[in-house]
């Protein structure tokens, strides 16, 4: 067995594979938007293609890498549920230790005091994330010409031995990719059937009833979390749309990033602060306050495509603004809202912390079901019931990237 998992180094193996699709989707879009033509003249000047990347192409992904590492440094640095899982006895977070105090030994004076140095050090990385973004979204509206799309091993300027490497570094990183992440899913799925129950463990699982209550809590939280999200972010995508359309108020620019800032556990505690128990009305508007952000960043995208000409020309043949809404903004960016609310859908299925946070009485979710599994040591039936919920999930994301 691997049980290098249940200590500092698993939580950290854990949390790389977490989050490495994050790094690599931004790094890679803002790749292959980078000008050739920076990398054009070094060649001319008799630069060796190493000299080129470290000199050139690695200066200009700068700005894409940061922007991808501040997230990740964030969702790292809320980690609650695999710190829980995997982490080593006696190894906390602030995040665990917020849990704690608040929900084991009920000492709200410590978990209020750590939530506040959490959310003003997250605060520090949110401000610094707003600063690197302008410069991350200039460099990639520039590129709009000469883009690098060249296949592997289809580059000019390269030699035999080159191409070589590239096809052998190709093939090293996507068996990387293999075994850090496909693998891991698979072990999910291989980890029930495996059990003394074989297949059977799936049967057993779908027509237990936590199951079925699990499942029913998911669809009676999900819906309606996405769909405020998705309501929120049009409504204030909208909004700075047409009151700045030239994006220079900062503080109107900022607000969508805020949320980055508050943990699911901190959101949970203040929650329970403001109401006597956790309600299922409660774990929906924490979802919503915490994801309409993700839901922004699409719709907000595509309603800056719309060209500026069109809105003044709607806004003078409409009778009320509210015909120009959804007469241009809605059919503009109805497949940034569909992915949007899929995006949300799924995020809110898979969210484990907020309902174990909150506690709603006789309440439970797929993910807090499939947590509640492991914790008892049911690991045949956990992996099943994750692997279903990955299957959900999957399936979701797909329907919301159809309609991108």
């Amino acid at each position: 067995p691997l049980t290098f998992l249940y200590s500092s180094a698993g939580v950290i193996t854990a949390q790389g594979f977490y989050n490495f699709p994050l790094v690599m989707s931004v790094v890679s879009a803002s790749w292959e938007q980078l000008p050739t033509d920076e990398r054009d003249a070094a060649r001319l000047l008799g630069a060796g293609e190493g000299r080129i990347f470290f000199t050139v192409t690695l200066h200009q992904l700068s700005p894409a890498i940061a922007a991808a590492c501040i997230p990740v440094f964030l969702y790292c640095f809320f980690s609650f549920m695999i710190v829980l899982l995997f982490g080593n006895i006696g190894g906390t977070t602030l995040e665990v230790e917020i849990y704690q105090a608040a929900r084991t030994t009920l000492d709200f004076k410590t978990a209020s005091a750590l939530a506040l140095i959490e959310t003003a050090c997250a605060m520090a990385a949110v401000f610094s994330y707003s600063k690197i973004k302008p410069a991350y979204a200039a460099d990639s509206s520039a590129a709009d010409y000469g883009y690098d799309r060249t296949k592997i091993g289809r580059a000019l300027y390269e030699s035999r031995v080159m191409k070589i490497v590239e096809y052998g570094s190709c093939i090293l990183l996507g068996t990387v990719i293999l075994v850090f992440f496909l693998c891991p899913l698979f072990s999910i799925f291989a980890g029930g059937v495996t059990g003394k129950d074989g297949a059977y463990v799936f049967v057993k699982i779908i027509n237990s009833g936590g199951f079925r209550n699990a499942l029913l809590g998911t669809l009676e939280t999900a819906p309606f979390s996405a769909l405020l999200c998705v309501v929120t972010a049009f409504v204030y995508a909208w909004t700075l749309r047409t009151r700045d359309p030239l994006g220079q108020n900062t503080l109107l620019q900022t607000l969508p990033m805020l949320p980055m800032a508050v943990s699911s556990v901190v959101m949970g505690y203040g929650m329970t602060l403001l109401v006597d128990r956790g309600t299922v009305p409660a774990l929906i508007a924490a979802q919503a306050a915490l994801a309409w952000p993700l839901a922004f960043r699409q719709i907000y995208a595509s309603l800056c495509a719309v060209p500026q000409d069109t809105l003044d020309a709607a806004a003078l043949l409409s009778d009320t603004p509210l015909d120009t809404v959804f007469r241009v903004a809605l059919p503009s960016c109805r497949y940034s809202v569909a992915s949007a609310f899929c995006f949300c859908f799924a995020v809110s299925m898979g969210d484990t912390t907020l309902p174990l946070v909150l506690s709603v009485p006789r309440f439970d979710t797929l993910a807090l079901y499939t947590y509640r599994l492991a914790s008892s040591y049911r690991f045949a039936a956990s992996c099943a019931c994750g692997t279903l919920l990955c299957i959900l999930c999957v399936l979701i994301f797909a329907l919301g990237k159809k309609h991108e």
